[in-house]
């Protein structure tokens, strides 16, 4: 063995036809190099992200792992630099996988052969496929595309690019700590956002980076032992190996053992605000992610400035907040969040999007003595339309939903802390209301509907004869609609809804109230619609090509809350009616004073505007959304402005007394292990970004130019050579100023002498040590001049 080491590192660049079969490094390097990547690959495939599975080609991934790492250590052994090896690997890949992806875009009809026509039929294939992408997500602007194929295409990238990565890095730089990160990153992000066990997969990719680590390491120590000629090199290979082995296994064995018993959550609860930041990540994920698999929540629960519908509800089982009644409030109430004034085709916003002529957000800022805690008004102009409304008091403890925004049944009138209040125009029609102090316990005193045929109350008569005088900045805004926001699917669906009911007698046949009534009938009848979380399969069948989410919605005759209330809401307003969507929270469960709301309770519904009364809550999801009975009532005219007896609504003074806040700390939030996977993930690109910089220069250093630059960057640092010190005695007095470069020292201190004093040329491979030796003392004395830094700034 002592031969092959000492040939490995004296051979800076071999000819082709004089790479032997056995890598010098050993073959356990080179297996464990190719099984973390085979690893990766196979993660991506187990998380089944695409809904292709059951056809046999898409199992390449592990193979063009296995192809990148052999190219990369063939690059590496031919003494190809790092750039000429990947730019060539991603030339090839580029003509391979296309050929793999057409043939999975093909399905059945991919038996054409590996002819000049096959080949020719397979990259036209996945030229389509690229071709309706561009289509859907950038010309159409559509929130998903109904092709997948793609996703192969991404992924083989992926794992050829990480195959190569590692093959070179290994052989060629003899870094394997860059190979395992950038590996174990990817594996680590597929495992955090999809619900498959994957245990397995982890157990054996930290088993062969562990081996790999240690393999390199004997790989090193054998070619110091066989450089400067200390006992047989072999010998002590086989005892680190040895020795690596049992500690590997002992680890493994280790740590799947605690992972099964384990019951403790020690980041349960940290850093619980978290998930508010990550808002924008967890839309751009759902947007751009492939759509199969079973993906995992990300710990967020919100709703965020903009949604758009993805075919998939997975709402997370953690519990959003918690409410402190008043004694003897009973009312079941909507928890609402916030409202979406503008309809995408394929989603909601809250304003306008570049070239939409809805007027801009509103922000006006409330401020007043956040110390009082007494519930102050928020500059919102919309509740001056609620008529028939009593005053509802309650004090809110976020838990999960830690998106910043005020929660508030109906239309929220106070709060008691500073309070940014968003609009749409001029009206001050509400959108939400936020709070950089809003993660805390807060108390709200919102207004909310007297359903009740009392003077002023709310009733299905005085809806009736509302009438559609609206204002006319209101219906620009809430019956504004995109182009092809209804197709023909939706258009019939429409009639069939105005031809399906029939009015009272002596009531106008053509009021909102009885269109928006039958609505919610006939979408939430299960002989029309059926509630389905997942639709995912029923997209990639029915709604191809340009097709909005309230026309596939008519198609699929399938969907959850989001296609229920943006169907019943474009409805509206394609036949001239005000109506906006409403998110939130259902009732969660009540116990005396106390209510419980959990996150799987997140929900749309759909609130429609009525002259002199302001606006009216529906639902159209069926008993899933709880929707709210109005009573019939007795037919009069609407009063703007009710007396209503002391009896029906809460004496105001009374009702606005906060109630006393719920004692106790808060629970945990349930995003542990989303911090887990953060703080795994950083420490991951901080151990990459470490080992990037430690990477050796492809250059040889002469020792002469090393010293000085050392010597010069420690006289910076005040502990520069003195005259009367000779080159050892330097580097010894160095050396206790940084006791982590001591090899590195001497390794420069000992060539420095040998070329000054012995007139020695020293061999390439010598140089390259040298600049190797360099880099880390040198990162070594910036680590000392930062953390010396640091104790100043403490002092």
């Amino acid at each position: 063995m002592s031969a092959g080491v000492i040939a490995a590192g004296a051979r800076p660049a071999p000819r082709l036809g004089s790479i032997p079969l056995r890598p010098a490094e050993g073959w356990l390097t080179l297996v464990a190099t190719a099984a973390m990547v085979m690893v990766l690959g196979g993660s991506l495939q187990d998380a089944a992200w695409t809904p292709d599975t059951n056809n046999p080609d898409v199992n390449f991934l592990p193979w063009v792992g296995l192809l990148g790492v052999a190219w990369g250590v063939f690059g590496a052994k031919i003494g190809w630099g790092r750039w000429r090896t990947h730019v060539i690997g991603a030339l090839l890949a580029g003509l391979i996988l296309p050929l793999i992806v057409g043939g999975i875009a093909l399905g059945h009809a991919a038996d054409v052969g590996w002819g000049p026509e096959g080949l020719t039929a397979r990259f036209m294939a996945t030229f389509g496929v690229a071709q309706n992408v561009w289509r859907d997500l950038v010309i159409l602007g559509k929130a998903t595309t109904t092709e997948y194929a793609h996703y192969h295409l991404v992924f083989g990238v992926i794992v050829v690019g990480a195959g190569m990565l590692a093959g070179f890095t290994v052989f060629g730089h003899r870094r394997p700590l860059d190979a395992v990160v950038v590996v174990g990153l990817a594996i680590i992000a597929n495992m955090a956002i999809t619900s498959h066990d994957q245990l397995s997969l982890m157990v054996i990719f930290s088993a062969a980076a562990l081996l790999l680590l240690i393999r390199t390491h004997v790989f090193d120590e054998e070619l110091t032992w066989a450089r400067r000629k200390i006992g047989d090199p072999g010998t002590v290979g086989q005892l680190y190996l040895r020795g690596g082995a049992a500690f590997v296994a002992a680890a493994v064995i280790g740590s799947v053992t605690l992972t099964w018993s384990a019951s403790s959550a020690p980041l349960q609860g940290v850093w619980a605000d978290l998930p508010k930041h990550l808002q924008g990540l967890q839309h751009l994920l759902q947007q751009i992610g492939p759509p199969g698999g079973d993906p995992r929540g990300l710990g967020i629960v919100g709703f965020g400035r903009s949604a758009n519908t993805q075919g998939l509800w997975q709402p997370s089982e953690a519990i959003a907040f918690r409410v402190q009644r008043n004694p003897g409030e009973d009312k079941d109430v909507k928890w609402r969040a916030g409202t979406y004034a503008v309809y995408t085709r394929f989603g909601w916003d809250w304003e306008a999007r570049p070239g939409q002529t809805l007027q801009p957000l509103d922000v006006t800022t409330s401020t007043q003595d956040v110390a009082s805690r007494d519930p102050q008004p928020i500059a919102v102009g919309e509740p001056g339309y609620a008529v028939g409304r009593r005053e509802f008091v309650a004090t809110i403890t976020p838990q999960a939903f830690r998106e910043g925004t005020i929660i508030a049944p109906n239309e929220l009138e106070r709060v008691d802390r500073s309070t940014r209040a968003i609009s749409v125009g001029g009206g001050g029609y509400f959108t939400a209301a936020e709070s950089d102090d809003s993660l805390n316990t807060y108390t709200i005193a919102a207004a909310v509907p007297v359903y009740q045929d009392v003077q002023g109350g709310v009733t299905e008569a005085r809806l009736r004869q509302a009438g559609t005088v609206y204002p006319s900045e209101l219906k620009g805004i809430y019956t504004a609609l995109p182009t092809k926001a209804m197709g023909p699917a939706s258009t019939a669906l429409l009639q069939a809804i105005k031809d399906s009911y029939q009015a009272p007698p002596d009531v106008d046949p053509s009021n909102p109230y009885d269109l928006a009534r039958a609505m919610e009938a006939y979408l939430a009848s299960p002989a029309n619609f059926t509630y389905d979380s997942d639709v995912r399969d029923d997209i990639r069948a029915d709604c191809t090509g340009d097709v909005s989410s309230v026309e596939c919605f008519a198609l699929m005759g399938r969907g959850y809350c989001e296609y229920y209330a943006s169907a019943m809401t474009v409805m509206l307003r394609a036949s001239g009616i005000p109506a906006r969507v409403a998110y939130g929270f259902l009732p969660g469960k009540r116990t005396d004073t106390q209510e419980v709301v959990s996150a799987a309770s997140a929900h749309w519904w759909v609130e429609v505007f009525f002259p002199g009364t302001g606006w009216v809550e529906f639902d159209p999801t069926g008993q899933v959304g709880q929707p709210q009975p109005i009573p019939s009532g007795s037919v009069g005219p609407p009063t703007l402005k009710p007396s209503v007896p002391a009896a029906t609504f809460q004496d105001r003074d009374q009702a606005s007394v906060p109630p006393q806040r719920p004692g106790g700390g808060v629970n945990g939030t349930g995003v542990g292990p989303f911090i887990a996977i953060a703080v795994i993930l950083v420490i991951g690109v901080l151990a990459l970004a470490y080992a990037a910089i430690r990477r050796a220069p492809t250059k040889p250093m002469h020792p002469d130019k090393a010293w000085g630059s050392i010597a010069r960057l420690a006289t910076r640092l005040g502990l520069g050579p003195r005259p009367s010190q000779t080159v050892f005695e330097y580097a010894g007095a160095l050396g206790d100023e940084v006791p982590a470069a001591r090899v590195e020292l001497t390794t420069l201190a000992r060539a420095k002498v040998e070329v000054a004093y012995g007139k020695r040329d020293l061999a390439p491979d010598r140089l390259r040590r040298i600049a190797e030796a360099y880099q880390r003392l040198r990162l070594a004395l910036i680590g000392m001049l930062l953390r010396r830094g640091i104790r100043r700034r403490r002092r």
